[in-house]
């Protein structure tokens, strides 16, 4: 970064003070910087600060072109411009394996600059279209893309014989709803973390989570490679709901989930047949190889809906406790309590965990490995 590059534009003093300020950062290790086992950690230190310095002086586009240009020179053995030559010697001292490194920690850069950009395999984008109807880049956000409607009307929740937290089983009733199809993304969680920062694994506020929070990602807005359409898990029920809130939907009720994961059924498990054909519509510990998988690999449900039993846990809305059999229209939990609710199973679980009408209560902070969500909303049919 150059206080006297102006890329076509005059340069504004606040332009000369941050690039002043991103130079110190690159001096302050110039005498080890060269040593790959030092530089990664050391500009891994300082790089939150350079992103947020970043965003205050609204420079990303300054230092797209300033990337750009070490890319170019490293991918053209180093014939550029003197200047560009000496900053490159200078940081790498052309050591081979922390060029390696630099040319990384760019391309991971400009990622983290510019997450609106990144892009699936054309298989996996194909699959959210098609199966999610997922909304593309360059699509007009609408807020049903990638719901179903369910239609109101009564039917039968908890069960007779189970647990003492999933009886009596009793007629409620819920009004129509939609709800995603598939459970929210890593893919779709970056791309809502790309326009607000406040829930990024750095800024997400202590007092939301249990320290956990998105520890699985690398950084504020790198999923696990690879891993892009699987769902997105440790995640709070504060983040889950401030999510679906701000993409104008909701967290399901206990009893919206309920019906649809019973899919118009009264058994035990919401398909003929019973356990036996759980691995067809679900992940669960017997058929998932101890991984969490993409969405929607499974057999969706007659609504259409993907996963409500296992590969991973799904926070509700409702506050955990017993249920009410005074409680039948649109019911919902205790207006206070310590717990919130998951329902599902997930990948790692045995099979009798994916029944619908198994719940588990869970402190709203909590931030676990196999636990993930999806969103409801209320909109006009």
């Amino acid at each position: 970064c150059s206080d006297r590059r102006n890329f076509g534009n005059e340069v504004s003093e606040e332009q000369k003070v941050f690039c002043s300020r991103y130079d110190e950062l690159i001096d302050l290790a110039r005498s080890q910087i060269s040593i790959s086992k030092v530089f990664e950690p050391l500009y891994l230190n300082y790089e939150p600060e350079l992103l947020r310095e970043i965003e205050k002086q609204k420079a990303r586009d300054a230092l797209r072109i300033w990337i750009r240009q070490k890319l170019n020179c490293l991918d053209d053995h180093f014939r550029c411009g003197r200047d560009e030559r000496a900053m490159l010697e200078r940081v790498t001292g052309f050591d081979e394996e922390t060029l390696t490194t630099y040319r990384r920690l760019l391309i991971n850069l400009d990622k983290k600059l510019f997450p609106e950009e990144q892009i699936l395999p054309p298989v996996q984008a194909m699959d959210l279209e098609t199966q999610c109807d997922f909304v593309q880049k360059g699509k007009t956000y609408d807020v049903k893309q990638g719901m179903v409607y369910i239609g109101g009307g009564p039917f039968n929740m908890g069960t007779e014989e189970g647990p003492e937290n999933e009886i009596p089983r009793r007629e409620v009733h819920v009004d129509g709803f939609w709800i995603d199809r598939c459970e929210v993304t890593n893919y779709q969680y970056l791309l809502y973390l790309g326009k607000d920062p406040f829930l990024r694994k750095s800024t997400f506020p202590r007092k939301f989570h249990d320290g956990n929070y998105l520890k699985n990602w690398m950084d504020d807005l790198m999923p696990p490679m690879g891993e892009e359409l699987k769902p997105a898990v440790n995640v709070s029920w504060y983040a889950a709901r401030y999510y679906c809130n701000a993409l104008g939907k909701r967290l399901p009720s206990e009893a919206e989930w309920e019906k649809v994961a019973r899919d118009q059924t009264e058994g035990e498990y919401p398909f003929e047949g019973g356990a036996e054909f759980l691995p067809d519509y679900g992940w669960f510990r017997d058929n998932s190889g101890g991984l969490i998988h993409i969405a929607a690999e499974k057999t969706p449900n007659s609504y259409g809906v993907y996963d409500t039993l296992g590969n991973a846990w799904e926070w509700v809305f409702d506050h955990y406790g017993v249920y009410r059999l005074q409680n039948k229209d649109n019911p919902q939990g205790p207006k206070t309590g310590a717990y919130r609710v998951l329902r599902g199973g997930a990948w790692n679980d045995p099979a009798e965990y994916l029944r619908p009408a198994l719940r588990r209560d869970t402190l709203p902070q909590s931030t676990r490995f196999n636990v993930g969500f999806r969103c409801a909303a209320d909109l006009p049919e």
